[in-house]
């Protein structure tokens, strides 16, 4: 998401691990492909996982990236979130890295389990 005048407000990138790939049919359709320009919607993954049998694990942590408390050079307080969500036996299924500014941006998270 980038600001009015071009500085990047947030920045989030997922990974999905083989056994994600493997388990949940959905995300097949996802895959990257040289042709793709656009964002999936993932808006139903954690409802896939439900139904894929998988009982998924969320562990995020939250902080301040390397440089200290206070403003990047760009000028805005920065702040990164790691999650990491893993299966009822322990593998591995997704992982997302969010870096937002915390001066211009909110970040609200909500799911249904």
């Amino acid at each position: 998401m980038l600001a009015p005048r071009g500085p990047e407000l947030q920045r989030a990138v997922s990974w999905f691990s083989r056994v994600a790939l493997d388990e949940i049919p959905q995300l097949a359709r996802y895959r990257r492909s040289r042709s793709c320009v656009h964002q999936p919607d993932l808006r139903l993954l954690y409802h896939w996982m439900h139904q894929a049998g998988l009982r998924a694990t969320h562990r995020e942590s939250v902080r301040v990236p390397p440089g200290g408390p206070g403003p990047t050079a760009g000028g805005t307080a920065r702040l990164s979130v790691h999650r990491v969500v893993s299966d009822q036996h322990g593998h591995v299924l997704e992982v997302t890295d969010i870096d937002f500014s915390a001066q211009e941006a909110a970040w609200t998270y909500e799911y249904s389990l």
